[in-house]
């Protein structure tokens, strides 16, 4: 899995495909699919690929992954099938539907923490004034 550093470099390189209108194509080899390939996929307009058998690999690359962005639409590429938008916890690596995230890094935490233990950074609660403190900051020299 990602180390933070690559985790927020490969975000940010994402983020700025879909500013520029540039597709991020995807071809996963392998037994898994990649939610992370394929949410970059979705996201930039490219295309996301596992390719079911791998003796046709070199015509899904020059027919799918080569060909311009104009020759596309004149083309049956594949589809999303479903991409899932959930993240990862950064704790143990679980996909979650709900979790918490650093205001600092970004990190996602499948539980509540106290600190950051990417970055470090002190998780604090907002605290509820009293209010009398409320009071003497409504009032202002005037009032008295």
């Amino acid at each position: 899995m990602f180390t933070l550093c690559r985790y927020v470099a490969i975000m940010n390189s994402i983020f700025s495909a879909q500013r520029s209108m540039v597709p991020i194509d995807s071809c996963v080899i392998g037994s898994q699919h990649s939610a992370f390939l394929q949410q970059a996929s979705y996201i930039t307009g490219g295309v996301y690929l596992k390719p079911q058998l791998l003796d046709g690999l070199f015509q899904y690359l020059s027919t799918v992954f080569a060909t311009d962005l104009h020759s596309r639409c004149f083309l049956q590429l594949p589809k999303p099938a479903g991409v899932d938008f959930r993240a990862s916890c950064f704790c143990h690596k679980n996909t979650i539907d709900m979790g918490y995230i650093c205001s600092v890094c970004l990190s996602i935490f499948c539980k509540h923490q106290k600190k950051c233990s990417t970055c470090g950074s002190v998780f604090g609660q907002a605290q509820a004034q009293d209010s009398s403190t409320l009071d003497r900051k409504r009032k202002t020299p005037m009032d008295a």
